[in-house]
C-alpha cells in the first residue's frame, strides 16, 4: 500500500511539472514576436521566380526560445502555391534578444503561377526583361496577382503560423 502512495506522488508531481513546463513554453511563444524582414524577389529566369525573407524574433521573456528553422509559403488568392524546403535545423533564441533567422529560399516554378494565371508564359521574357531592368514593380502588377508570403515554425513544441503579408514588388 505504501508503494502505490509513493508512485502516486510521483505521477503527481511529474503531471505538476509536466504541465509547469508546457506554461511555460507557451507563455514564452505567445511573448515572443515573429516578423518577416524583406521579403523580395530574388531572381526571375526561365525556371520560375526566386523568393528569399529573413525572419526577425524578438524574445522579450527571460527564458530561451527553440524553434524549428521555418517553412515559408506563397499564397495568391488564399491557396498555397508553393513552399520553402523543410529543415528540421533547431535554432536557439536568447532571452531578451531580437534575432534573426537565416535566410530563407523558395523558387515558385511558373507550372504554379500558370494554375492562376493561364497566360502567365506568354509573360515570362516581359518578366525576366523587366527583373534584368530593375522594373520589377510594373511587370508584377501587370500579373495583377496579390501575391502573399507567411512562414510556419514550431516554437517550444507548439505549431506557430503567421498571417499571411502582401508582397511588394
Amino acid at each position: 500500500m505504501a508503494m502505490n502512495k509513493l508512485l502516486g506522488i510521483g505521477l503527481f508531481g511529474f503531471a505538476g511539472l509536466f504541465i509547469l513546463r508546457m506554461a511555460r513554453a507557451q507563455n514564452v511563444s505567445e511573448n515572443a514576436l515573429f516578423t518577416l524582414v524583406n521579403p523580395r524577389i530574388h531572381l526571375v529566369n526561365l525556371g520560375g521566380i526566386s523568393f528569399k525573407t529573413e525572419i526577425s524574433v524578438n524574445n522579450p521573456t527571460r527564458d530561451s526560445l527553440n524553434l524549428t528553422k521555418p517553412v515559408v509559403s506563397i499564397w495568391v488568392n488564399g491557396k498555397v502555391l508553393g513552399q520553402s524546403v523543410a529543415e528540421n535545423k533547431q535554432i536557439q533564441i536568447n532571452p531578451l534578444s531580437v534575432s534573426k533567422v537565416d535566410t530563407i529560399e523558395l523558387v515558385l516554378p511558373w507550372t504554379a503561377l500558370s494554375k492562376v494565371v493561364g497566360s502567365i508564359i506568354t509573360q515570362v521574357p516581359a518578366l525576366i526583361n523587366a527583373f534584368k531592368n530593375k522594373k520589377l514593380n510594373q511587370a508584377l502588377s501587370s500579373l495583377n496577382l496579390p501575391l502573399e508570403m507567411s512562414f510556419s515554425t514550431y516554437v517550444n513544441g507548439i505549431f506557430f503560423q503567421s498571417q499571411p503579408e502582401k508582397l511588394q514588388g
